[in-house]
C-alpha cells in the first residue's frame, strides 16, 4: 500500500519477522527505510535533511568527517538548536522521536518497565544488538549474529561532533532527542559498538550538552 503526504511517498509492507517496513521520501528526495516498533513507525535509517520544512537551511547538519561517501551510511549530525527549531526538521507528518517515544519503542522491544525511565545504560541480553545494523563479535564476547538488526532499526556508529572535531565514528552513535532536560541539556540515547566498550548490548538514556551534534531519527504516529 501507499500514501501521499505533501509531496512525499510511503509504502510499507510485512516481512518473515512480522516488522511492517517500509520506504519514505522527502521534499528533498531522500528515500528512508522505515518500521514500525510499539505505537510508531521510525526512520530506519538517520535524517540526512538540510532544509526544514519551509525550506530555509540548517544551521548544522553535518555529514561524518566531512566524507560525503558517509551520507547514506550515517546520516548527518545536528545540533539541539536545530532539533528543537521551531520550523521542524522533520518532514510534515513527521516529528523528532520524544524521550517518550524512546521509552514507547524500548518498551516494544522488552526493555524491563521499570528500566525505561532510568539514566545510564538499560536492557538485558543485548537487546540492543536488535537495533544496530552491524555488531561485530569480539575478543571478549560473541553475539547471536541471528538477533543483529532484528528489529530493522539499521543503527550504525556514526559518531559525534563537538566543535570542529567529529569523533567516536565506529565506536558509538548518539541521538538527540525531541526532549529538554534543561537550560544547556537535553535527553539523548547512545549505543556503543567499540570491542572495549561493556556497554555493547544496551542502551542508554541520559542527559547531554545542547552543542554537541548527533543523529537524529524521525517518528510518526501509525494511522489505524
Amino acid at each position: 500500500m501507499s500514501s501521499t503526504y505533501a509531496n512525499t511517498v510511503s509504502t510499507h509492507k510485512v516481512i518473515a519477522t512480522g516488522n511492517i517496513v517500509g520506504a519514505f521520501t522527502d521534499p528533498e528526495g531522500n528515500r528512508y527505510k522505515t518500521v514500525k516498533l510499539g505505537k510508531l513507525e521510525w526512520f530506519a535509517e538517520n535524517l540526512r535533511a538540510t532544509q526544514f520544512q519551509d525550506g530555509s537551511p540548517v544551521g548544522s547538519g553535518f555529514i561524518p568527517k566531512d566524507d560525503e561517501e558517509n551520507l547514506l551510511k550515517y546520516g548527518r549530525l545536528y545540533h539541539w538548536q536545530d532539533v528543537n527549531d521551531k520550523r521542524k526538521l522533520c518532514p510534515a507528518g513527521w516529528r523528532i522521536a520524544t524521550d517518550e517515544d524512546w521509552q514507547d519503542m524500548e518498551r516494544a522491544i522488552g526493555i524491563a518497565e521499570s528500566e525505561l525511565s532510568k539514566e545510564g545504560w538499560r536492557g538485558e541480553n543485548d537487546i540492543a544488538i536488535t537495533l544496530k545494523a552491524e555488531q561485530p563479535d569480539t575478543l571478549f564476547k560473541k553475539f547471536d549474529q541471528t538477533r543483529v538488526n532484528q528489529n530493522h532499526f539499521g543503527a550504525t556508529a556514526a559518531g559525534v561532533k563537538i566543535g570542529n572535531w567529529y569523533i567516536m565514528q565506529g565506536m558509538y552513535t548518539e541521538f538527540w532527542t525531541g526532549t529538554n532536560a534543561t537550560d544547556k541539556e537535553a535527553y539523548a540515547r547512545t549505543l556503543a559498538y567499540s570491542w572495549w566498550n561493556y556497554h555493547k548490548g544496551e542502551i542508554r538514556r541520559a542527559k547531554l550538552n545542547k552543542d554537541y551534534m548527533f543523529s537524529v531519527r524521525c517518528v510518526r504516529d501509525i494511522k489505524k
